[in-house]
């Protein structure tokens, strides 16, 4: 185990420590994490349509859906049909601070560019915006980030600005020092724009899809899910942040993954996808990284008063995705005991979700869950009653994974709190004479 420890600490952690505080990475993150107001907002002509499917429902009820149905369908396009195009305000905004550069001259920067590069035209003229849904959302990201590269080169690097003095509004100087930075940015990538497609003969979009195809096929793969949350676990136990470290891996084909599921419980596709955001944290991340929700039960009754003490306070954190008091609490992190149960608790949850979506025994996720309790949100989300057992099965799988290798932390710490009752030494006791 040591060596291990050794091994991992002298690769591994170097590695994440950098990817955790690189900027790309935290603009990625945090965009993605932004859009979920967005897909909440758009779940709802999916909620309506499916609820509308549902048969013995009162009249009233029916024709309350029915409208509700018809009032929401024309917020689908402008939700998750553009989900591309809030993801590049959202790149514009959050590497802006990363850039220091003004951040409305950024949004504009990454959206126009993003506008530029996902807009097609077919062969009878029209115009195409099939890509500012999920299926751009890669580019939105490739281009978000390059654009507002280019900007800050232009403004902070190179200083090609426009003064006007003292005295000038705020806006308008704003405006003017940032306009020669996001013209040339947005001439740089509509001229690769042309020399790309013009080389190539295909669409930059069209590339920027097949180029991260890989990435995509292999998140939407058991394997793939189990190797992310192996490293998620392991970067938890050795005290980083393993979600901020790994979701920019499969947040964006998550979300995309929402359109097709969409579409699918529509019922005007066959198509569905088993990996969403609420895959990840209503099934193999339900009660909080590692189902501490497990931890936080066994916790709740040990025989052990400071174990008890944290499991008791952690029962309602832990009902809306939050185990950190109980990560803390034990600890888990750089414990040579919970460094097995911590492993393979998340993989095998996700493993009991991914057979029981795959099968068909429960339905896919076709929404992205509001911020609700467990698992209301996630009920929501799926509408599929069968999700209660799905979780049960998941929590009781992940109690008896964490019971035995518990059962020796819980020993030692009643060891401990044994030694310390016995221990009647007051300061008065104490030799302070030196």
């Amino acid at each position: 185990m040591e060596k291990l420890e050794a091994f991992l600490s002298k690769w591994l952690l170097p590695i994440a420590a950098k990817l955790e505080q690189n900027p790309q990475m935290a603009a990625i993150r945090r965009a993605m994490m932004t859009l979920v107001p967005v897909t909440l907002i758009g779940s709802l002509p999916t909620m309506f349509t499916q609820l509308s499917g549902f048969t013995n429902l009162p009249a009233f009820l029916t024709a309350a859906i029915g409208y509700m149905a018809k009032i929401t369908a024309p917020l689908a396009f402008p939700t998750m049909g553009c989900l591309g195009v809030y993801v590049a305000i959202f790149i514009g905004y959050y590497y802006s601070e990363e850039r220091k550069v003004w951040n409305i001259g950024a949004m504009v920067t990454a959206l126009a560019s993003f506008l530029a590069v996902a807009t097609l035209t077919t062969e009878a003229g029209a115009t195409d915006v099939s890509y500012y849904g999920g299926s751009g959302i890669f580019t939105a990201i490739v281009v978000g980030l390059f654009s507002v590269e280019i900007l800050s080169i232009f403004r902070n690097k190179l200083n090609f600005t426009i003064n006007l003095g003292e005295g000038v509004p705020t806006p308008i100087k704003r405006s003017f020092e940032n306009l020669w930075p996001i013209l040339f940015s947005l001439l740089i990538i509509a001229t690769l724009k042309l020399i790309i497609e013009s080389v190539t003969g295909v669409a930059v979009v069209k590339l920027v899809e097949a180029l991260f195809a890989p990435l995509t096929a292999s998140v939407n793969t058991l394997p793939g899910i189990l190797f992310i949350l192996f490293m998620t676990q392991l970067l938890w136990w050795f005290g980083i942040h393993g979600y901020a470290v790994m979701a920019p891996v499969w947040l964006a084909v998550a979300f995309a993954n929402v359109e097709t599921n969409a579409v699918f419980a529509a019922g005007t596709s066959s198509t569905f996808m088993v990996v969403t955001p609420d895959f990840f944290w209503n099934l193999a991340g339900v009660t909080g990284s590692g189902i501490t929700g497990a931890l936080c039960f066994l916790m709740a009754t040990s025989k052990a008063k400071q174990y008890k003490a944290i499991g008791r306070i952690s029962i309602v954190p832990a009902f809306f995705g939050i185990g950190e008091s109980v990560i803390f609490g034990i600890p888990v992190m750089l414990n040579p005991v919970m460094f097995i149960p911590w492993l393979l608790s998340a993989p095998i949850a996700a493993i009991i979700g991914w057979v029981a979506i795959s099968s068909g025994f429960m339905k896919p996720f076709s929404l992205v869950s509001p911020y609700l309790p467990i698992p209301f949100g996630a009920l929501i989300a799926c509408m599929d009653w069968k999700y209660l057992i799905v979780l049960a099965l998941i929590l009781v799988s992940a109690v008896l994974i964490y019971l035995p290798f518990f059962k020796i932390c819980e020993k030692q710490a009643i060891e401990a709190e044994e030694s310390a009752s016995k221990d009647t030494r007051t300061l008065e006791d104490v030799d302070l004479d030196f």
